[in-house]
């Protein structure tokens, strides 16, 4: 690690809660650097899933398409079906920092939850105004694509791959925006899926 993101680190602890990915120093290098950061004895370190703000009620996502092989690579996060998420207070700004780790189209829209588990073609409109990748329907291979919006509505939402059919075979995960919340969280249930 080089002093400058030695700092970069203490400076994000000092003013913001964070969270990381369960036990990233057991997964392979067998992802690109553009999503994680490959050590040199072949281990990656997995991106801060979820940086926050509470006193500017933000939050900044990090979602990566393909994570890891679970769900034949349709996951967010290493998380698919709903079972892995974000809880979201009402009115945070969300920025939303997406790659896809995968050379298989991938993108990432907020729709109505139920959408997200039984709609073939979640179109180009997401539930909230800027809450989506440029191309939903069409997605992009291993770019950096960032999108930000007001978590305005309390609800059951989901963090959608909107290339046709992914999210029915479950490409999504939860997005919960509720009233009663202080602060965002990270949810990731230990996993049993391979």
């Amino acid at each position: 690690m080089t002093p400058r993101s030695i700092i970069n680190l203490f400076s994000l602890v000092a003013s913001s809660s964070l969270v990381f990915a369960e036990d990233p120093a057991s997964k392979t290098a067998d992802a690109p650097s553009h999503c994680h950061t490959v050590e040199p004895n072949g281990t990656f370190t997995a991106p801060v899933f979820l940086a926050q703000d509470a006193e500017k009620k933000e939050a900044t996502l990090h979602i990566v398409a393909t994570f890891d092989k679970s769900n034949y690579g349709m996951n967010f996060n290493g998380f698919s079906k709903g079972k892995g998420g974000y809880e979201i207070p009402v009115g945070w700004k969300v920025k939303v920092k997406f790659c896809n780790n995968s050379a298989v189209p991938h993108s990432l829209i907020v729709v109505d939850a139920e959408e997200a588990s039984t709609k073939i073609n979640l179109g180009d409109e997401p539930y909230f105004d800027g809450a989506s990748t440029p191309s939903p329907l069409k997605g992009t291979t291993s770019a950096i694509e960032n999108f930000e919006f007001v978590a305005d509505e309390a609800g059951k939402f989901a963090f959608a791959c909107g290339f046709p059919t992914h999210s029915v075979n479950g490409h999504w995960i939860f997005l919960n925006i509720k009233k009663e919340l202080k602060e965002a969280k990270f949810v990731a249930p230990k996993k049993t899926e391979k």
